[in-house]
Protein backbone atom coordinates (compact mmCIF):
# COMPACT_ATOMS: atom_id res chain seq x y z
CA UNK A 1 0.00 0.00 0.00
CA UNK A 2 2.75 2.45 0.74
CA UNK A 3 4.51 1.43 -3.00
CA UNK A 4 0.92 2.38 -4.16
CA UNK A 5 0.43 5.96 -2.04
CA UNK A 6 4.18 6.67 -3.46
CA UNK A 7 3.20 5.79 -7.00
CA UNK A 8 -0.14 8.21 -6.67
CA UNK A 9 2.20 11.26 -5.31
CA UNK A 10 4.19 11.18 -8.17
CA UNK A 11 1.53 10.85 -10.73
CA UNK A 12 0.67 14.06 -8.89
CA UNK A 13 3.21 16.10 -8.74
CA UNK A 14 4.12 15.66 -12.43
CA UNK A 15 0.51 16.54 -13.27
CA UNK A 16 0.80 19.92 -10.71
CA UNK A 17 4.17 20.69 -11.93
CA UNK A 18 3.19 20.45 -15.52
CA UNK A 19 0.02 22.79 -15.40
CA UNK A 20 2.61 25.34 -13.17
CA UNK A 21 4.58 25.61 -16.31
CA UNK A 22 1.34 26.74 -18.88
CA UNK A 23 0.50 29.08 -15.98
CA UNK A 24 4.13 31.38 -15.91
CA UNK A 25 4.57 30.77 -19.77
CA UNK A 26 1.77 34.04 -19.94
CA UNK A 27 3.74 37.25 -20.63
CA UNK A 28 2.28 38.93 -18.03
CA UNK A 29 0.87 37.27 -14.60
CA UNK A 30 -2.36 37.56 -12.86
CA UNK A 31 -0.98 40.14 -10.37
CA UNK A 32 0.50 42.34 -13.10
CA UNK A 33 -3.08 42.54 -14.75
CA UNK A 34 -4.69 43.10 -12.10
CA UNK A 35 -2.61 45.86 -11.52
CA UNK A 36 -2.89 47.01 -15.04
CA UNK A 37 -6.77 46.70 -14.72
CA UNK A 38 -6.77 48.57 -11.54
CA UNK A 39 -4.87 51.71 -12.72
CA UNK A 40 -7.32 51.80 -16.12
CA UNK A 41 -10.00 51.92 -13.91
CA UNK A 42 -8.77 54.84 -12.50
CA UNK A 43 -7.99 56.43 -16.22
CA UNK A 44 -11.27 56.58 -16.86
CA UNK A 45 -12.69 59.34 -15.36
CA UNK A 46 -9.91 61.32 -16.48
CA UNK A 47 -10.41 60.53 -20.09
CA UNK A 48 -13.78 60.62 -20.50
CA UNK A 49 -13.49 64.49 -19.61
CA UNK A 50 -10.25 65.06 -21.53
CA UNK A 51 -9.22 62.49 -23.86
CA UNK A 52 -11.52 60.39 -25.76
CA UNK A 53 -8.64 59.12 -27.58
CA UNK A 54 -6.81 57.96 -24.87
CA UNK A 55 -9.98 56.32 -23.12
CA UNK A 56 -10.17 53.82 -26.09
CA UNK A 57 -6.68 53.37 -26.40
CA UNK A 58 -7.17 51.99 -23.00
CA UNK A 59 -9.97 50.29 -23.29
CA UNK A 60 -8.65 47.90 -25.98
CA UNK A 61 -5.30 47.63 -24.31
CA UNK A 62 -6.66 46.82 -20.98
CA UNK A 63 -9.36 44.27 -22.90
CA UNK A 64 -6.55 42.65 -25.05
CA UNK A 65 -4.58 41.99 -21.63
CA UNK A 66 -7.63 40.52 -20.13
CA UNK A 67 -8.10 37.83 -22.85
CA UNK A 68 -4.67 37.31 -22.98
CA UNK A 69 -4.08 36.00 -19.36
CA UNK A 70 -7.58 35.06 -18.97
CA UNK A 71 -8.90 37.64 -16.63
CA UNK A 72 -12.36 39.09 -16.51
CA UNK A 73 -12.07 41.58 -14.11
CA UNK A 74 -9.56 42.99 -17.08
CA UNK A 75 -12.41 42.36 -20.06
CA UNK A 76 -15.20 44.08 -18.20
CA UNK A 77 -13.08 47.00 -17.27
CA UNK A 78 -12.84 47.13 -20.64
CA UNK A 79 -15.99 46.65 -21.66
CA UNK A 80 -16.72 49.38 -19.66
CA UNK A 81 -14.45 52.30 -21.18
CA UNK A 82 -14.96 51.00 -24.70
CA UNK A 83 -18.64 51.67 -24.10
CA UNK A 84 -18.08 55.08 -22.88
CA UNK A 85 -16.21 55.82 -25.75
CA UNK A 86 -18.82 54.57 -28.50
CA UNK A 87 -21.73 56.36 -26.63
CA UNK A 88 -19.41 59.98 -26.98
CA UNK A 89 -18.33 59.51 -30.54
CA UNK A 90 -21.97 58.10 -32.75
CA UNK A 91 -22.21 54.65 -31.59
CA UNK A 92 -24.90 55.00 -28.62
CA UNK A 93 -25.90 51.05 -29.26
CA UNK A 94 -23.30 49.43 -29.84
CA UNK A 95 -20.95 51.71 -26.30
CA UNK A 96 -24.75 50.34 -24.52
CA UNK A 97 -24.07 46.85 -25.40
CA UNK A 98 -20.98 46.80 -24.11
CA UNK A 99 -21.99 48.54 -20.81
CA UNK A 100 -24.67 46.15 -20.46
CA UNK A 101 -21.80 43.02 -20.69
CA UNK A 102 -20.08 44.57 -18.41
CA UNK A 103 -22.70 45.47 -16.01
CA UNK A 104 -23.40 41.93 -15.97
CA UNK A 105 -19.94 40.96 -14.15
CA UNK A 106 -19.99 43.69 -11.51
CA UNK A 107 -23.32 42.91 -10.50
CA UNK A 108 -22.48 39.37 -9.59
CA UNK A 109 -19.76 40.92 -7.71
CA UNK A 110 -21.29 43.09 -6.08
CA UNK A 111 -19.94 45.99 -7.17
CA UNK A 112 -22.33 48.87 -6.00
CA UNK A 113 -19.71 51.22 -7.30
CA UNK A 114 -18.84 50.53 -10.55
CA UNK A 115 -22.80 49.22 -11.51
CA UNK A 116 -24.06 52.63 -10.34
CA UNK A 117 -21.79 54.49 -12.97
CA UNK A 118 -22.70 51.85 -15.27
CA UNK A 119 -26.01 52.61 -15.18
CA UNK A 120 -25.57 55.81 -15.73
CA UNK A 121 -23.19 55.72 -18.69
CA UNK A 122 -25.90 53.62 -20.21
CA UNK A 123 -28.77 56.00 -19.48
CA UNK A 124 -25.88 58.92 -21.64
CA UNK A 125 -25.91 56.73 -24.45
CA UNK A 126 -29.43 56.42 -24.43
CA UNK A 127 -29.66 59.99 -23.79
CA UNK A 128 -26.84 60.85 -26.75
CA UNK A 129 -29.46 58.56 -28.96
CA UNK A 130 -32.34 60.69 -28.82
CA UNK A 131 -34.44 58.52 -26.11
CA UNK A 132 -34.80 60.21 -23.44
CA UNK A 133 -37.40 58.10 -21.99
CA UNK A 134 -35.21 55.12 -22.07
CA UNK A 135 -32.15 57.01 -20.76
CA UNK A 136 -34.84 57.73 -17.49
CA UNK A 137 -34.98 54.21 -16.35
CA UNK A 138 -31.24 53.56 -16.66
CA UNK A 139 -30.91 56.77 -14.32
CA UNK A 140 -33.73 55.64 -12.08
CA UNK A 141 -31.79 52.35 -11.92
CA UNK A 142 -28.30 53.99 -10.95
CA UNK A 143 -29.60 56.01 -8.59
CA UNK A 144 -31.08 52.91 -7.06
CA UNK A 145 -28.04 50.74 -7.10
CA UNK A 146 -26.49 53.82 -5.67
CA UNK A 147 -28.10 54.11 -2.35
CA UNK A 148 -26.38 50.52 -1.71
CA UNK A 149 -23.18 51.73 -2.63
CA UNK A 150 -20.25 52.62 0.30
CA UNK A 151 -19.40 56.00 -2.02
CA UNK A 152 -22.46 58.53 -0.99
CA UNK A 153 -21.98 60.24 -3.86
CA UNK A 154 -23.52 57.14 -5.91
CA UNK A 155 -26.96 57.97 -4.19
CA UNK A 156 -26.99 61.40 -6.62
CA UNK A 157 -24.52 61.05 -8.91
CA UNK A 158 -26.71 60.59 -11.75
CA UNK A 159 -29.53 63.45 -10.59
CA UNK A 160 -27.93 65.72 -13.02
CA UNK A 161 -28.75 64.05 -16.05
CA UNK A 162 -31.87 62.85 -15.24
CA UNK A 163 -32.46 66.22 -15.03
CA UNK A 164 -31.15 67.11 -18.42
CA UNK A 165 -33.75 63.76 -19.74
CA UNK A 166 -36.80 65.49 -18.25
CA UNK A 167 -35.74 69.01 -19.63
CA UNK A 168 -35.15 67.37 -23.20
CA UNK A 169 -38.42 65.73 -22.59
CA UNK A 170 -40.07 69.64 -21.76
CA UNK A 171 -40.94 68.24 -18.07
CA UNK A 172 -38.66 71.60 -16.30
CA UNK A 173 -40.19 71.16 -12.98
CA UNK A 174 -39.44 67.91 -12.46
CA UNK A 175 -35.92 68.99 -13.51
CA UNK A 176 -35.64 71.80 -11.05
CA UNK A 177 -36.55 69.78 -8.22
CA UNK A 178 -34.24 67.29 -8.73
CA UNK A 179 -31.26 69.91 -9.65
CA UNK A 180 -32.14 71.69 -6.53
CA UNK A 181 -31.56 68.54 -4.82
CA UNK A 182 -28.31 67.53 -6.46
CA UNK A 183 -26.87 71.08 -6.05
CA UNK A 184 -27.39 70.35 -1.89
CA UNK A 185 -25.71 67.05 -1.84
CA UNK A 186 -23.06 68.27 -3.75
CA UNK A 187 -22.51 71.22 -1.98
CA UNK A 188 -22.38 69.08 1.45
CA UNK A 189 -19.54 67.42 0.03
CA UNK A 190 -17.78 70.54 -1.71
CA UNK A 191 -17.76 68.94 -4.85
CA UNK A 192 -18.31 72.54 -6.87
CA UNK A 193 -18.04 71.20 -10.38
CA UNK A 194 -21.55 69.64 -9.62
CA UNK A 195 -22.90 72.71 -8.25
CA UNK A 196 -21.40 74.45 -10.99
CA UNK A 197 -23.13 72.17 -13.21
CA UNK A 198 -26.09 72.07 -11.43
CA UNK A 199 -26.73 75.89 -11.27
CA UNK A 200 -25.72 75.81 -15.52
CA UNK A 201 -28.63 73.84 -16.02
CA UNK A 202 -31.32 75.72 -13.57
CA UNK A 203 -30.03 78.76 -15.51
CA UNK A 204 -30.77 77.29 -18.92
CA UNK A 205 -34.69 75.62 -17.31
CA UNK A 206 -35.38 79.96 -15.90
CA UNK A 207 -34.30 80.90 -19.78
CA UNK A 208 -37.09 78.16 -20.86
CA UNK A 209 -39.49 79.87 -18.70
CA UNK A 210 -38.80 83.03 -20.10
CA UNK A 211 -37.29 84.15 -16.94
CA UNK A 212 -33.92 86.15 -18.02
CA UNK A 213 -33.05 87.76 -14.63
CA UNK A 214 -33.34 84.22 -12.86
CA UNK A 215 -31.16 82.89 -15.20
CA UNK A 216 -28.47 85.49 -14.95
CA UNK A 217 -28.53 84.83 -11.26
CA UNK A 218 -28.36 81.05 -11.81
CA UNK A 219 -25.29 81.53 -14.45
CA UNK A 220 -23.49 84.07 -12.14
CA UNK A 221 -23.42 81.55 -9.50
CA UNK A 222 -22.93 78.33 -11.71
CA UNK A 223 -19.35 80.81 -12.30
CA UNK A 224 -18.67 81.64 -8.60
CA UNK A 225 -18.59 77.95 -7.91
CA UNK A 226 -16.52 77.61 -11.15
CA UNK A 227 -14.10 80.09 -9.75
CA UNK A 228 -13.90 77.28 -6.17
CA UNK A 229 -12.96 74.54 -8.59
CA UNK A 230 -9.18 73.66 -8.73
CA UNK A 231 -9.97 72.67 -12.57
CA UNK A 232 -8.09 74.94 -14.55
CA UNK A 233 -10.94 74.19 -17.35
CA UNK A 234 -13.73 74.76 -15.64
CA UNK A 235 -12.06 78.31 -14.21
CA UNK A 236 -11.99 79.11 -18.16
CA UNK A 237 -15.82 77.90 -18.23
CA UNK A 238 -16.67 80.29 -15.21
CA UNK A 239 -15.01 83.52 -16.31
CA UNK A 240 -16.98 82.50 -20.20
CA UNK A 241 -20.67 82.39 -18.14
CA UNK A 242 -19.69 85.54 -16.59
CA UNK A 243 -18.93 87.52 -19.86
CA UNK A 244 -22.47 86.38 -20.92
CA UNK A 245 -23.95 87.39 -17.75
CA UNK A 246 -22.31 90.28 -18.59
CA UNK A 247 -23.67 91.11 -21.70
CA UNK A 248 -26.76 90.19 -21.19
CA UNK A 249 -26.40 93.24 -17.96
CA UNK A 250 -25.38 95.71 -21.48
CA UNK A 251 -22.07 95.88 -19.29
CA UNK A 252 -20.18 95.40 -22.40
CA UNK A 253 -16.58 95.73 -20.93
CA UNK A 254 -16.95 93.19 -18.54
CA UNK A 255 -18.29 91.16 -20.66
CA UNK A 256 -15.11 91.38 -23.16
CA UNK A 257 -12.74 91.76 -20.03
CA UNK A 258 -14.07 87.92 -18.89
CA UNK A 259 -14.17 86.22 -22.67
CA UNK A 260 -10.41 87.16 -22.87
CA UNK A 261 -9.84 86.24 -19.63
CA UNK A 262 -11.65 82.79 -20.73
CA UNK A 263 -9.38 82.70 -24.28
CA UNK A 264 -6.49 83.15 -22.04
CA UNK A 265 -6.87 80.44 -19.68
CA UNK A 266 -7.54 77.99 -21.90
CA UNK A 267 -4.57 78.75 -24.61
CA UNK A 268 -2.77 77.99 -21.38
CA UNK A 269 -4.76 74.48 -21.07
CA UNK A 270 -4.02 74.02 -24.78
CA UNK A 271 -7.22 72.67 -25.01
CA UNK A 272 -7.91 73.10 -28.72
CA UNK A 273 -11.88 73.00 -28.81
CA UNK A 274 -12.32 75.34 -26.07
CA UNK A 275 -10.05 78.01 -27.63
CA UNK A 276 -11.79 77.84 -30.89
CA UNK A 277 -15.04 78.14 -28.88
CA UNK A 278 -13.32 81.02 -27.21
CA UNK A 279 -12.71 82.59 -30.77
CA UNK A 280 -15.78 81.68 -31.77
CA UNK A 281 -17.18 83.55 -28.91
CA UNK A 282 -15.72 86.99 -29.13
CA UNK A 283 -17.17 87.14 -32.77
CA UNK A 284 -20.52 86.85 -31.26
CA UNK A 285 -19.44 89.46 -28.82
CA UNK A 286 -19.08 91.35 -30.97
CA UNK A 287 -21.68 90.43 -34.03
CA UNK A 288 -23.96 91.52 -31.00
CA UNK A 289 -22.31 94.99 -30.82
CA UNK A 290 -22.59 95.58 -34.94
CA UNK A 291 -19.11 95.66 -35.20
CA UNK A 292 -18.62 93.22 -38.32
CA UNK A 293 -14.95 94.45 -38.92
CA UNK A 294 -13.53 92.79 -35.00
CA UNK A 295 -16.45 89.70 -35.68
CA UNK A 296 -15.10 88.66 -39.38
CA UNK A 297 -11.60 89.10 -37.07
CA UNK A 298 -12.36 86.45 -34.68
CA UNK A 299 -14.56 84.12 -36.73
CA UNK A 300 -12.19 83.80 -38.97
CA UNK A 301 -9.21 83.15 -36.10
CA UNK A 302 -11.75 80.26 -35.33
CA UNK A 303 -11.74 79.12 -38.27
CA UNK A 304 -7.92 79.28 -39.36
CA UNK A 305 -7.01 77.79 -35.63
CA UNK A 306 -9.99 74.44 -36.38
CA UNK A 307 -8.48 74.37 -39.51
CA UNK A 308 -5.00 73.88 -38.04
CA UNK A 309 -6.56 71.30 -35.54
CA UNK A 310 -8.52 69.38 -37.97
CA UNK A 311 -11.99 70.43 -36.07
CA UNK A 312 -14.00 70.03 -38.99
CA UNK A 313 -17.02 70.66 -37.24
CA UNK A 314 -16.10 73.93 -35.47
CA UNK A 315 -14.95 74.57 -38.31
CA UNK A 316 -17.71 74.73 -40.45
CA UNK A 317 -19.44 76.24 -37.98
CA UNK A 318 -17.37 79.65 -38.16
CA UNK A 319 -17.35 79.57 -41.78
CA UNK A 320 -21.70 79.47 -41.54
CA UNK A 321 -20.80 82.74 -38.81
CA UNK A 322 -18.74 84.52 -41.39
CA UNK A 323 -21.32 83.77 -43.97
CA UNK A 324 -24.06 85.67 -41.47
CA UNK A 325 -21.99 88.73 -40.86
CA UNK A 326 -21.54 89.43 -45.02
CA UNK A 327 -25.42 88.22 -45.50
CA UNK A 328 -26.01 90.81 -42.48
CA UNK A 329 -24.02 93.62 -44.68
CA UNK A 330 -25.68 92.33 -47.92
CA UNK A 331 -22.37 91.49 -49.20
CA UNK A 332 -23.78 88.41 -51.22
CA UNK A 333 -21.39 87.73 -53.41
CA UNK A 334 -18.70 87.22 -50.19
CA UNK A 335 -21.83 84.99 -48.26
CA UNK A 336 -22.08 82.86 -51.28
CA UNK A 337 -17.98 81.90 -51.43
CA UNK A 338 -18.49 81.10 -47.81
CA UNK A 339 -21.01 79.09 -48.13
CA UNK A 340 -19.67 77.50 -51.21
CA UNK A 341 -16.83 76.55 -48.57
CA UNK A 342 -19.22 75.20 -45.98
CA UNK A 343 -20.64 72.55 -49.18
CA UNK A 344 -16.97 71.02 -49.67
CA UNK A 345 -15.98 71.53 -45.80
CA UNK A 346 -19.22 69.59 -45.37
CA UNK A 347 -18.08 66.92 -47.99
CA UNK A 348 -14.73 66.04 -46.04
CA UNK A 349 -16.19 66.27 -42.23
CA UNK A 350 -18.90 63.22 -43.62
CA UNK A 351 -16.01 61.36 -45.54
CA UNK A 352 -13.54 61.59 -42.48
CA UNK A 353 -16.80 60.66 -40.18
CA UNK A 354 -17.25 57.70 -42.09
CA UNK A 355 -13.71 56.13 -42.17
CA UNK A 356 -13.70 57.11 -38.58
CA UNK A 357 -16.53 55.16 -38.16
CA UNK A 358 -15.34 52.23 -40.47
CA UNK A 359 -11.97 52.24 -38.27
CA UNK A 360 -13.91 52.03 -35.04
CA UNK A 361 -16.33 48.97 -36.75
CA UNK A 362 -13.13 47.19 -37.83
CA UNK A 363 -11.48 47.39 -34.29
CA UNK A 364 -14.88 46.09 -32.87
CA UNK A 365 -15.22 43.32 -35.45
CA UNK A 366 -11.99 42.50 -34.42
CA UNK A 367 -12.76 42.35 -30.47
CA UNK A 368 -16.09 40.13 -31.02
CA UNK A 369 -14.18 37.52 -33.39
CA UNK A 370 -11.13 37.74 -30.17
CA UNK A 371 -13.73 37.11 -28.08
CA UNK A 372 -15.44 34.49 -29.67
CA UNK A 373 -12.37 32.91 -30.50
CA UNK A 374 -11.58 33.38 -26.59
CA UNK A 375 -14.89 31.76 -25.95
CA UNK A 376 -14.17 28.73 -28.04
CA UNK A 377 -10.44 28.51 -26.82
CA UNK A 378 -11.59 28.31 -23.24
CA UNK A 379 -13.99 25.49 -23.71
CA UNK A 380 -11.93 23.70 -25.70
CA UNK A 381 -9.51 23.80 -23.14
CA UNK A 382 -11.78 22.76 -20.42
CA UNK A 383 -12.58 20.36 -22.50
CA UNK A 384 -9.04 18.76 -23.15
CA UNK A 385 -8.36 19.22 -19.51
CA UNK A 386 -10.94 17.21 -18.89
CA UNK A 387 -10.05 14.47 -20.90
CA UNK A 388 -6.36 14.61 -19.99
CA UNK A 389 -7.94 14.58 -16.01
CA UNK A 390 -10.28 11.38 -17.32
CA UNK A 391 -7.16 9.91 -18.34
CA UNK A 392 -5.11 10.84 -15.79
CA UNK A 393 -7.60 8.74 -13.24
CA UNK A 394 -8.04 5.77 -15.22
CA UNK A 395 -4.53 5.88 -15.31
CA UNK A 396 -4.50 5.99 -11.86
CA UNK A 397 -7.22 3.26 -11.09
CA UNK A 398 -4.80 0.76 -14.02
CA UNK A 399 -1.88 1.28 -11.95
CA UNK A 400 -3.44 0.71 -8.27
CA UNK A 401 -5.59 -2.14 -9.74
CA UNK A 402 -2.30 -4.05 -11.73
CA UNK A 403 -0.39 -3.80 -7.99
CA UNK A 404 -3.36 -4.48 -5.69
CA UNK A 405 -3.55 -8.35 -8.20
CA UNK A 406 0.12 -8.15 -8.17
CA UNK A 407 0.22 -7.88 -4.19
CA UNK A 408 -2.78 -11.02 -3.96
CA UNK A 409 -0.77 -12.86 -6.47
CA UNK A 410 2.31 -12.39 -4.02
CA UNK A 411 0.47 -13.47 -1.29
CA UNK A 412 -0.85 -16.52 -2.65
CA UNK A 413 2.38 -17.65 -3.82
CA UNK A 414 4.18 -16.50 0.17
CA UNK A 415 1.23 -18.46 1.34
CA UNK A 416 1.43 -21.91 -1.06
CA UNK A 417 5.27 -21.82 0.15
CA UNK A 418 4.68 -21.79 3.70
CA UNK A 419 2.24 -24.43 3.56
Amino acid sequence: MKIVFFLFFLISFQFGFTQNLNNTSNKFSEKEIQEAATQSLENWNYYLRNNLDSLKSDAVQIMMLGYEGENDFAINIGKRSLGSYLIRTGQQLKGIEYLKTANSYFERRENFVIQTEIFNEIGNGYLYNGKPIEAEKFYLKSLKCGKKSPDPTSAFLAEVNLAQAYINIGNNDKAEAILQHYKTESLKRSKFEAVSSAYALLGTIAENKKNVPLAKEYYRKSADFGFKSKATSLIAQAYNNMAIVFFHENNTNESLNYFQKALDLRIQTKNAKSISESYYNLGDYYFGLENYKEALKYYSKSEYYCKNKKLVKEELDAILAISEVYKTQNKWELAYQEMAKVVDLQKTYFSELAIEQTADNELLESLDQIEIEDKNESHEAKLIAAIENEKLHRNILYAVFAFALLALAFLVFYRKRIS
